[in-house]
């Protein structure tokens, strides 16, 4: 057997040098992997089944109604109708980003997932940006099935005599977008913050739902403005389309006493929601850097 020469033992093995993939390609990865994940799970298919059917039930129990009754009651208005379907937007954003966000970075921590995904050469910002992207297109396609409803119920009810308002529609969604962007920025921040995927969702959905609700309701008993209540802003939705919009009206209780219902303007909600989404989607993206996967 003939020994190796002193210069083959010289000529080291060619190693494979593993580079890190540029952050745009790794976005675009993560977000289209993600939003299979999503469109392909029963989260998804669930709140898509319970928005149709609920958009659906309403439009027929107003179409059952009849097209004179239904112009009467939105005061012959195609944007007051409108304004009043899209009533119910920001409770699907709000409950879509508890489901689709508020488990989507405690997982690496929590499961054996983080062992595979926080070890790939993608940076942990990265790897939320393409979740948080891939959390937004499924939410704004849950809102677009209300808007859809809306739209034709509008038309079939005002179409044939009263201009549909295209642009105060196409307002009204991007404020819905800018909402739904806050609303998955404090759900991303609860679920960098929590280990657990489930209480995430519940805690998301607790505070936003139930807790900041609870606090609006009491404040306004006192006669102050909850401008700090993302659901408070998620009015400002409606509000776009509003014919007889009041920021404050003051109900009777007793002698000299008032109860104020506040409803936020279009921009005091477009600055809430902007509000949340430069405080909460830069605390995630910290909360989730420092964070090591014990699953």
């Amino acid at each position: 057997m003939t020994a190796p020469s002193i210069s083959a033992l010289a000529v080291p093995a060619r190693a494979t040098v593993r580079r890190p993939v540029p952050d745009i390609q790794g976005w675009w990865v993560v977000t289209r992997h993600q939003l299979l994940h999503f469109l392909r799970s029963g989260r998804f298919q669930g709140l898509l089944a319970f928005v149709f059917a609920i958009s659906a039930l309403t439009l027929l129990f107003e179409v059952s109604a009849g097209v004179a009754a239904v112009r009467v009651e939105q005061l012959y208005h195609p944007s007051e109708y409108l304004s009043n379907f899209l009533g119910y937007t920001a409770s699907w954003s709000i409950l879509a980003a508890a489901f689709f966000g508020g488990d989507a970075l405690s997982v690496d921590f929590s499961t054996g997932a983080g062992y595979y995904m926080l070890v790939l050469p993608i940076r942990r910002p990265v790897l939320l940006a393409g979740r948080y992207t891939a959390a937004a297109l499924v939410t704004f396609a849950l809102v677009g099935v209300s808007y859809a409803f809306a739209v034709g119920g509008a038309v079939y009810f005002f179409g044939d005599a009263y201009p549909i308002p295209w642009v105060g529609v196409a307002e009204s969604f991007g404020v819905a977008a800018v909402f739904t962007l806050a609303a998955l920025s404090f759900a991303f921040c609860v679920s960098a913050f929590l280990r657990s995927p489930v209480a995430g969702v519940l805690v998301t959905l607790l505070i936003l739902w139930v807790g900041f609700l609870v606090l609006a309701t009491a404040l306004q008993l006192v006669g102050l403005e909850p401008w700090w209540s993302l659901p408070y802003a998620g009015g400002s939705i409606a509000a776009v389309l509003d014919t007889d919009f009041r920021h404050a009206i003051q109900v009777p209780l007793y002698a000299n006493q008032y109860y104020t219902l506040w409803t936020a303007t279009v921009h005091e909600g477009l600055a809430i929601a902007g509000g949340y989404i430069v405080a909460f989607l830069p605390l995630s993206a910290y909360l989730y850097q420092r964070k090591e996967s014990t699953g």
